[in-house]
């Protein structure tokens, strides 16, 4: 979002006495008597051709002739400058606007930065009626798939060399991006690091399955902390149940079915019989807390699939075989869990009884005679 300065004669230089503007317009700065709404693209044009330059500001309630302070009409909602830039320009572009009061007159500036992401480009088609010697024209304001650019107070399309210009420092930019980027991979290590992509309404969050691991967040005042691993906080609309893994690799993408395969010979070595479905398996992960967690389970919407990866296997296996009991309640049957705690009963009496034998089947202890017996 670009900012604009707090005090007036900070952005327009002017005669407090007279009210005399004394800055001219040239390539970061226009300016307007009124806010004309006929007149809408003509600002949106100036504004793209500003981010696609150096930047640069639209102040309301300067005359023309002489460049005076003269005080602006209404000026339309924020919302309103929002959704007309979204309509007519890609990408985006962040701006600011600003009420000032000078001599007890109202102006209005809206300004913008330099793109991040040139070039912005006009996506829409727009004209109005301008009256020249008594004839109506229609004339064509933006034309769809234009890049305009600020010249020396002037908005216009872009000439080649400019245009090339840009383009030039838009690869060298990013390749410095993309050098620091490694950089930074190279100093934290490269199981350390992950990527953050803004360009979505919601940010996401792209890391391979080892460096989730172990992370926490906090979000909107709660405290997510398990085991003393470390938190971090986001800001602003960061959907965590999207945080996006790097591509799986084969022995992770197991399917339920697949999944329930794999795991039936734990079933079997702690329950002593049968198997476990992809139903049942799903019922256990969903008690454990780990589907659909991108790390123990993934899904993949693109495919409409779900995977339970080597790690989901591993924390299944370990949990039936540490908690049985607790295991067998989140998928296991009524007559399951009879039949289980009926054998678990039993060999644990079976046990007590081979103890008892081993016990009673030990040498008897000898017992001196007293003397002169």
């Amino acid at each position: 979002m670009f900012t604009l300065p707090a005090d007036f004669s900070d952005l327009v230089q002017l005669d407090s006495q007279t009210g005399v503007v004394i800055s001219r317009e040239g390539k970061r700065l226009e300016f307007k008597q009124n806010f004309n709404a006929t007149d809408f693209s003509d600002y949106t044009k100036a504004l793209a051709t500003f981010s696609n330059s150096v930047g640069g500001v639209i102040v309301f309630g300067v005359s023309n002739n002489p460049r005076m302070i003269v005080g602006a009409g209404d000026m339309v909602d924020e919302a309103d400058w929002v959704n007309r830039l979204r309509d007519e320009f890609d990408p985006e572009i962040p701006f600011g606007i600003r009420e000032y009061l000078v001599g007890g007159l109202k102006l209005y500036a809206v300004g913008v930065d330099a793109s991040q992401h040139k070039p912005v480009i006009c996506r829409k088609t727009r004209t109005k009626v301008v009256e020249r010697r008594g004839e109506k024209k229609d004339v064509v304001i933006l034309q769809e798939g234009a890049i305009y650019y600020r010249y020396s107070g002037q908005s216009r399309p872009i000439a080649f060399p400019e245009l090339h210009a840009m383009l030039v420092e838009r690869d060298n930019m990013n390749m410095r991006k993309l050098l620091q980027t490694l950089q930074v991979v190279q100093k934290i290590g490269l199981d350390n690091a992950g990527v953050i992509d803004v360009t979505h309404p919601k940010t996401k969050i792209l890391m391979s399955p080892e460096t989730a691991k172990g992370l926490n967040f906090i979000k909107k005042a709660e405290l997510v902390e398990e085991k003393g691993a470390p938190a971090y906080t986001i800001v602003g609309e960061v959907d965590l149940q999207k945080i996006v893994r790097a591509t799986l690799d084969e022995a992770d993408k197991n399917l339920p079915s697949e999944a329930a395969k794999l795991i039936s010979p734990a079933i079997k070595e702690v329950y002593g019989t049968g198997q476990i479905s992809a139903q049942q398996l799903t019922l256990l992960m969903r008690h454990m807390k780990i589907d659909g967690d991108n790390h123990h389970c993934v899904y993949e919407k693109k495919m409409g699939r779900k995977y339970v990866t080597r790690a989901g296997l591993k924390a299944v296996e370990e949990y039936i075989r540490t908690a049985p009991v607790e295991a067998l309640e989140a998928f296991g049957s009524k007559a399951n869990r009879s039949d289980y705690l009926r054998r678990a009963l039993r060999k644990r009496n079976e046990n007590a009884l081979v103890m008892h034998a081993t016990s009673s089947d030990a040498a008897p202890q000898t017992i001196d005679k007293p003397a002169g017996s």
